[in-house]
């Protein structure tokens, strides 16, 4: 049994990456069964109402029909209207190429609004050479920022206040962090698409955030594609706007459940032995137990540490008293000489006198 063991953790990656691989192709069957009966339904629509199209039309040759319908998806593909309204709307007015601009560095990319020209493609790409790397340095700037708000400080006042161990106080606060990063960036943006776009479930609309805050962006779905055209210019602003947000977000929360223990020992068993160590971790720290003071220094558990009063009133001229939270807390930390000195006034030495040899 421990030998299996033993070839379990030592093969530990191979397994994850067949575990990865069958995950791939398992996505692909259920995609596949799902989705091609919907479409050969569909392949078989359009074919019968091109032959009722060809039949009521004895004039028009199906040659021409079916290269008039690809210049139309050709032409649609790229965001060009085939349909004009009355008010001429543009996919590169400021609006819009902003909201462009962002869904390509945030990698995005919805693919409805693309470059039509050689010119716009070129600059397209030397753009993204430097804007993506530059969005994700900032990303990673904004996320380091703010993680001492929104996870550390959070969980050292449930280790000092509440008296949890810093594994649980770590999962508290990460499980409290997913769940309102949920609401506000999933539930609630979806609930107002629903209202914004009436055609829309809020399935769609979830699917919709989803999609788009994972950076996987089809397409299939754009808020205000039918709507009026300031409504629409509205509509890509406030999109521009939930990515950048909605990702930082999820870095943030993605980088808290990075640093949980748990997590980096998993990533330890996975990673073989052969690897370096990650955090000096070992399986032995996911446990839930432990010192709620652990991963607290003692400056900072100095900081945190309630006050006790004192009955007598401080001197200005009286040496400083050492307390017994102090003494406790900086135990292997060496005290200055005045502090010694304070500590030997306080308490002093009251063992017996040694008995006098001459005597």
């Amino acid at each position: 049994m421990l030998s299996f063991l033993t070839f379990c953790r030592y093969h530990a990656f191979t397994f994850l990456t067949i575990a990865y691989v069958l995950y791939i192709i398992t996505g692909g069957v259920i995609f596949m069964l799902l989705e091609q009966p919907e479409e050969d339904l569909l392949d078989a629509e359009v074919h019968e109402f091109v032959g009722r199209f060809l039949e009521d039309h004895k004039c028009v040759q199906e040659r021409s029909l079916r290269n008039l319908l690809r210049k139309v998806l050709f032409t649609d593909r790229r965001g060009i209207a085939v349909l004009k309204s009355e008010s001429n709307e543009y996919n590169f007015d400021f609006t819009s190429s902003l909201f462009f601009i962002i869904t390509f560095l945030t990698t995005t990319g919805y693919g409805v609004t693309v470059p039509l020209s050689d010119e716009g493609r070129a600059f397209c790409m030397l753009y993204c050479l430097v804007g993506i790397p530059l969005t994700f340095f900032l990303f990673s700037s904004i996320t380091d920022a703010l993680l001492p708000w929104v996870t550390h400080a959070p969980i050292r006042y449930l280790q000092i206040y509440w008296g949890l161990s810093h594994n649980r106080a770590a999962l508290l606060c990460c499980g409290g962090l997913a769940a309102c990063t949920a609401t506000l960036f999933f539930v609630l943006p979806a609930i107002t698409l629903c209202l914004v776009e009436r055609k829309w479930t809020f399935l769609q609309s979830l699917y919709y955030c989803f999609i788009s805050l994972s950076t996987i962006g089809l397409g299939d779905y754009l808020p205000g594609r039918v709507q009026s055209q300031s409504m629409r210019l509205g509509l890509e602003f406030a999109t521009s706007c939930y990515l950048v947000l909605g990702l930082v977000a999820l870095l943030v929360v993605l980088e808290s459940f990075w640093e949980l223990q748990q997590v980096q020992a998993l990533l330890r068993v996975f990673a073989g032995p052969h690897v370096r160590e990650i955090k000096g971790l070992c399986l032995d720290e996911m446990v839930l137990g432990g010192d709620p003071w652990a991963g607290v220094s003692p400056v900072d558990r100095l900081q945190y540490m309630c006050p006790i009063s004192t009955i007598s009133p401080h001197l200005s001229d009286a040496p400083t008293a050492i307390s017994a939270e102090e003494r406790f807390i900086l135990g292997p930390l060496q005290m200055s000489s005045s502090e010694k000195a304070a500590s030997l006034s306080l308490h002093p030495d009251t063992s017996p006198d040694p008995p006098d040899q001459n005597s």
